[in-house]
């Protein structure tokens, strides 16, 4: 699972990147960001916001965290 949280703390939860950017995009812009788009649109947004939440986990953008919690003994 993977956490997004941003400086105002609020969290997104998702089990692979791909869902994250989906939701991150839907916060962002709303749930029908994608409609009108081009497959090649959407797959470009998808691909950038994947990298900006990599970005996020390395720490490049003050107040924003991606995390993946673990387990112990699991």
């Amino acid at each position: 699972m993977l956490i997004l949280t941003t400086p105002d703390g609020n969290t997104i939860t998702a089990a692979t990147d791909v869902e994250l950017a989906s939701k991150w995009l839907d916060k962002q812009h709303g749930a029908d960001w994608a409609s009108g788009l081009i497959p090649f649109d959407e797959h470009d947004a998808m691909n950038s916001t994947i990298e900006e939440l990599a970005l996020m986990a390395d720490g490049i953008f003050p107040g924003y965290t991606v995390t993946e919690p673990t387990t112990f003994g699991h």
